[in-house]
């Protein structure tokens, strides 16, 4: 994979991750202002897809809102998944 496809591989990432950030922040009734751990326009930043969210913050989220993070990072809500049956996790999986 060149540099290239990295970057936009990245930039694709911080765009679904921006779009579910906002859309639980929405769905939720949850105003950038009630985000205390964070300033406006760095909500604003992940939500246009500019930056993806620090662990800090996705932490406050999940424990102050109950935001399924898997579901942030992957569009995958958790309760979905087989976990009788977790896929095994390798290199290529984890990098792709």
């Amino acid at each position: 994979m060149t540099e290239l496809n990295n970057e936009q591989d990245v930039n694709e990432l911080e765009v679904q991750v921006g779009k579910r950030f906002k859309e639980f922040r929405l769905t939720y009734n949850i105003k950038q202002t009630d985000i205390e751990v964070m300033q406006k326009q760095n909500i604003s930043r992940i939500e246009q897809g500019r930056r993806l969210p620090s662990h800090e913050l996705m932490v406050y989220m999940h424990t102050k809102f109950n935001m399924d993070l898997n579901w942030l990072l992957t569009g995958e809500k958790l309760s979905t998944r087989n976990i009788a049956k977790p896929e095994k996790i390798n290199k290529s999986r984890v990098t792709d």
